[in-house]
């Protein structure tokens, strides 16, 4: 295994066996870590208009050409060339329209360097209601992927869930060609293999995932529930690789890296923020 996260020369706020929580500015953690040092970033930042201090200022898009563009640019420097970063981003609607800096991110990161390797939907089957005249309920979000190189690390078997279909379907499925792979023997004999079989079968890039709903003591106004974390970790990492979040809110994807068994290091700049993780820590959610 790797040095431990926490070896760094600032002092930790929360901090385990595996991990490390530091209040601080994440361009201040990441010019400290090493190039091509972490496997994964999966990270949600500040969402567009969304209030900074308190006093009516917000998050423009100067902030996310600035200072967010400075922060992937280091992230691109600090991830393996089998790494990936994934971007949990939804732009608002404001006077109307929907934001389009969703988007714009996307070509901002390819220019930077990355590769777009996915985009992966959220979709919330209980969102929270919306009081918009003309629109329904927000129920999506973007989880995008992006990658150092072509050659990005996926572990698809360490996400396989049940099919959703009955018996008679599974015995139809068997027989369609396309769930087999032809293996040549030396006899000149061939078998036929089913792929991964047809009662557990690959996620799709469209997640079901219920909002977090858990008590929010520090009201953070943005947070996502382990269960999106803990998704993307067991896709693309495997256990004991380091996972790395620079915008860490009340320390989610540190709670599924956690009990999963990978190293992991998180930055916040709101110690308030910060407050509840050893808690969540203790009870693995």
């Amino acid at each position: 295994m790797d040095r431990l996260p926490h070896s760094l020369r600032l002092a930790a706020a929360v901090s385990t066996d595996l991990g490390a929580m530091y209040v601080a500015d994440c361009l201040d953690v990441l010019r400290e870590l090493p190039d091509g040092s972490v496997d994964l970033v999966l990270t949600s930042p500040p969402y567009d208009r969304q209030p900074r201090y308190g006093n009516g200022e917000t998050y423009l898009r100067e902030w996310y050409s600035g200072y967010f563009l400075k922060t992937t640019a280091e992230i691109l420097r600090v991830l393996k060339p089998h790494g990936s970063f994934v971007l949990n981003y939804r732009s608002r609607r404001h006077r109307g329209e929907r934001g389009t800096l969703q988007y714009e991110l996307v070509f901002w990161l390819r220019e930077q360097g990355f590769v777009f390797a996915e985009d992966f939907i959220w979709g919330k089957p209980s969102p929270p209601p919306g009081r918009f005249n003309r629109y329904l309920k927000d129920a999506v979000e973007y989880c995008f992927q992006f990658a150092k190189t072509q050659q990005w690390q996926f572990f698809p078997e360490a996400c396989l869930t049940p099919a959703r279909w009955d018996r008679k379907d599974v015995e139809r499925r068997k027989r369609l060609p396309h769930n087999y792979q032809r293996v040549d023997e030396p006899s000149g004999q061939g078998r036929k293999r089913v792929q991964a079989g047809p009662d557990l079968v690959r996620p799709s890039n469209l997640l079901s995932l219920e909002p977090e709903f858990l008590p929010n003591p520090t009201r953070h106004p943005a947070r996502f529930p382990v269960s999106l974390p803990d998704f993307f970790i067991r896709l693309m990492t495997l256990p004991g690789q380091l996972v790395l979040d620079p915008f860490g809110g009340t320390g989610t994807t540190g709670v599924a890296a956690q009990r999963l068994g990978r190293q992991w290091l998180m930055s916040e700049s709101d110690q308030a923020y910060v407050s509840v993780l050893p808690d969540r820590l203790a009870k693995g959610h």
